[in-house]
């Protein structure tokens, strides 16, 4: 029998249109049965190679990278969809954790901003001047606004850590989008070190430690700073061949300059959420 196509309008006989390769539909397409199937055939290769991409993220730093220069690309979530997904989880971590590294809310802003503190004070006492707003109304919309602006923003990170790893590597002959690639799997370990690791170690701690040591800032970011500085020099290694004492030299350099970086954004979000409230 024929059928006209509900997606192109074309005829075709058959099952499948000949133009656009649609499916007829029939009885048998609303069925549950056929509704979980479709599920489990969708889910399947998906969750695979989310678990297989996930697992070499942590366990080999770098070797995705390699991979991708190499144009090994259909075994794995490509870069920026890893970065996606794992900056939904993410944020949705922070429901159970409750950090600031990438959301920084005004308070942090201000009042733990060791860069740009006076400037940060001066538009916002400004802003609450033009627009006859108190501070704590002004305080509730940022955070509000923040935290969703920052879910979109935190892909400055990529070009930020690319752009370091231009400076340090030129020498390497590397194409700008190779580091782009290198800086979206090293920020993807990131978001699954601060979203993930991090929960989780806290959340065990939390039973035998003091409450005062883990919430302590300098033990927090030194423990953070020699995982992101281990996780580099392999890294780095893998992906610029570089020799071991310039590997350990960039990726301790890069690892005590994580948060200072880190402000770099947190400062663009600060311009981009007072602009947008």
């Amino acid at each position: 029998m024929r059928f006209t196509c509900p997606s192109c309008g074309t005829e075709s006989a058959g099952q499948f249109c000949r133009s656009c390769g649609e499916k007829k539909i029939t009885e048998q397409d609303f069925s549950m049965r056929r509704y979980l199937r479709d599920i489990v055939i969708a889910m399947t290769p998906v969750e695979s190679k989310v678990v297989q991409t996930l697992w070499l993220v942590v366990r080999r730093p770098g070797f995705l990278s390699t991979e991708y220069f190499k144009g090994r690309r259909v075994l794995y979530m490509k870069p920026l969809q890893l970065f996606v997904f794992l900056n939904v989880v993410y944020y949705f971590s922070l429901s159970l954790f409750q950090a600031t590294t990438f959301t920084t809310p005004l308070a942090t802003q201000l009042h733990m901003n060791d860069y740009y503190p006076a400037y940060a004070t001066m538009r916002v006492n400004h802003k609450i001047r033009n627009e006859a707003i108190t501070y704590q109304k002004l305080e509730a919309k940022y955070d509000a606004r923040t935290s969703m602006l920052s879910k979109t923003l935190i892909f400055l990170l990529i070009p930020i850590f690319a752009l370091v790893f231009y400076a340090l590597f030129f020498r390497k002959r590397k194409r700008l989008m190779q580091h782009f690639v290198v800086a979206t799997h090293f920020c993807s370990f990131n978001l699954i070190l601060l979203g993930v690791f991090l929960p989780l170690v806290v959340l065990v701690l939390t039973r035998v430690m003091p409450a005062a040591i883990l919430q302590s800032d300098a033990i927090l970011s030194t423990s953070l700073q020699i995982c992101f500085a281990v996780y580099l020099f392999v890294m780095l290694r893998r992906c610029y061949d570089v020799t071991r004492w310039y590997g350990a030299l960039t990726a301790a350099g890069i690892a005590w300059s994580f948060f200072h970086i880190v402000w770099i954004y947190r400062y663009l979000l600060f311009e981009a959420t007072l602009m947008a409230v």
